[in-house]
């Protein structure tokens, strides 16, 4: 994180940030004080954003600790919901917030909004960014899917034969504020794709609600970042029976595994092992840096 983005791994209610960010339709109502708006920093010089993240905070003062910080709260998230009309809204504190106690979830639960509301409990003490992007997602997803139909048992990866059609995955885990996850995105999905794979969703960048709701449909969950990704695929494994890649697919070798194990779990036939070598610069020019050493490498 630190030297790919060139800041420090951030407090857990970033991490939720940037699951809101990267989605549409989502909002996060943050209980913060006045100082903990420096978060929209990041993705409007970092990711360099044309607009703010979709966060809504309540920017309490030391004046207002003498008061009812309650009231306040649900006042910023009635407004919130007037205002953006969001179709799931998250509500959450800082680590300042924390120790007030106001419990913003359960205010937010009880206000009577007809959408779905993830109350994140996020310990701003003990985790970081990246523990709350993977926290806010599977929570999100658990929130809205909690009552799907599909079951664990009936879930079959090589269905699609049957179907006459071609296997469908899900790439879960790119977001906003990752390194050149919209570029992993295009490639993986290239590379899929030739290999007569579809993906049915990504998630969470660029995703919708209604998104969310179509990832029991696929066949396949891709793991692409165990960072964000893993306890939302644990989960849906769990629930619905979805198997999910383990395999990273960095560089040529991790990614002919990961194509190998991609094919394994949808019932398909291995491709050939030497495919990524044969298609690739990469093996080449890794191969041929140090002139000195032009072999065996």
């Amino acid at each position: 994180m630190e030297l790919t983005l060139w800041t420090y791994e951030g407090p857990p209610h970033v991490g939720a940030m940037r699951i809101a960010a990267s989605m549409k339709g989502v909002h996060y109502v943050l209980h913060a004080p006045q100082g903990d708006t420096y978060a929209d920093l990041l993705f409007t010089m970092i990711e360099r954003r044309g607009k703010r993240p979709p966060v809504t905070y309540t920017t309490f003062q030391a004046r207002d600790l003498g008061g009812d910080t309650a009231e306040l709260v649900k006042r910023h998230i009635r407004e919130a919901v007037e205002r953006f009309k969001p179709d799931a809204l998250l509500v959450g504190e800082s680590c300042t917030a924390e120790l007030i106690q106001d419990q913003p979830g359960a205010l937010a639960g009880g206000m009577g909004f007809d959408l779905p509301i993830v109350s994140l409990e996020l310990p701003a003490y003990s985790k970081k960014e990246n523990w709350g992007a993977s926290e806010t997602l599977y929570q999100l997803v658990r929130g809205l899917l909690k009552n799907h139909g599909a079951a664990a048992e009936g879930h079959d990866p090589t269905r699609w034969k049957e179907a006459g059609r071609r296997p469908r995955v899900n790439l879960i885990g790119p977001s906003l504020l990752g390194f050149r996850c919209r570029d992993d995105v295009i490639e993986i999905s290239r590379l899929l794709a030739s290999h007569g794979i579809d993906v049915n969703t990504v998630v969470p960048l660029e995703a919708t609600v209604a998104d969310i709701m179509r990832l029991p449909e696929a066949d396949l969950n891709v793991c692409l970042y165990a960072e964000i990704a893993e306890s939302c695929c644990s989960w849906m494994e769990r629930q619905f029976g979805i198997p999910f890649t383990r395999t990273m697919p960095i560089g040529v070798g991790a990614t002919a595994d990961f194509l190998a194990e991609t094919h394994n779990l949808l019932g398909m036939e291995a491709p050939d092992a030497r495919e990524g070598e044969q298609r690739s610069k990469l093996p080449w020019y890794s191969a041929s840096v140090d002139s000195t050493y032009l072999t065996g490498k």
